[in-house]
C-alpha cells in the first residue's frame, strides 16, 4: 500500500490534530478533483475515488502539526505525484529530531515507522468493501 492523500480533520474536541492518511494499492490511481489546479489552495481538492482507496489510517496527536500540499499557494497536488513537493510535512520538529515528511507513493510501513520514531501510532481503519461503498453512496446521496 502506498500513500496517496493526507486529509486533515482539524482539531478534535480535546485539541488533538487529526489526519486521515489514505493509502491505495499502487500509485497508479485516478486522481481526485482539481489535482491539476495550481495553486492547490485555489481548487476544491478531493481524495482519490473510493474505488482506488485500499485503507485509511488515522493519526491523532497533540504535538505534531502538519503543513499540507492541499493548502499550497504555489504548487498543485499533481506536483506531489511528480515528487516536486511532499504531501505533508511537520511545521516544526522538536530539538534534535528529524522533521517528518510524507511523500506521495510512500509505503504504509515507511509512514508507520516515521510516526513510531516519535512514539505515535496510526490506527488503520478497515471497512468491508461493500459496506464502504454503501456508506459512501449513502453520504453522497447516490
Amino acid at each position: 500500500m502506498v500513500l496517496t492523500y493526507i486529509n486533515p480533520l482539524n482539531k478534535n474536541y480535546i485539541g488533538q490534530y487529526t489526519y486521515e492518511f489514505i493509502f491505495s494499492k499502487t500509485n497508479e490511481i485516478n486522481f481526485g478533483d482539481d489535482w491539476d489546479v495550481s495553486p492547490a489552495a485555489s481548487g476544491t481538492l478531493t481524495p482519490p475515488p473510493i474505488d482506488d482507496i485500499e485503507t485509511v489510517a488515522i493519526l491523532k496527536t497533540n504535538d505534531i502539526e502538519l503543513d499540507l500540499a492541499i493548502y499550497s499557494d504555489n504548487f498543485s497536488m499533481y506536483d506531489c505525484v511528480e515528487n516536486v513537493i511532499a504531501m505533508g510535512w511537520e511545521k516544526e520538529s522538536p530539538n534534535n529530531e528529524v522533521r517528518l515528511v510524507f511523500h506521495f507513493g510512500e509505503s504504509y510501513e515507511s509512514v508507520k515507522n516515521k510516526l513510531y520514531s516519535r512514539d505515535k501510532i496510526i490506527i488503520m481503519i478497515k471497512i468491508p468493501e461493500n459496506e464502504e461503498i454503501w456508506f459512501y453512496r449513502k453520504i453522497k446521496g447516490k
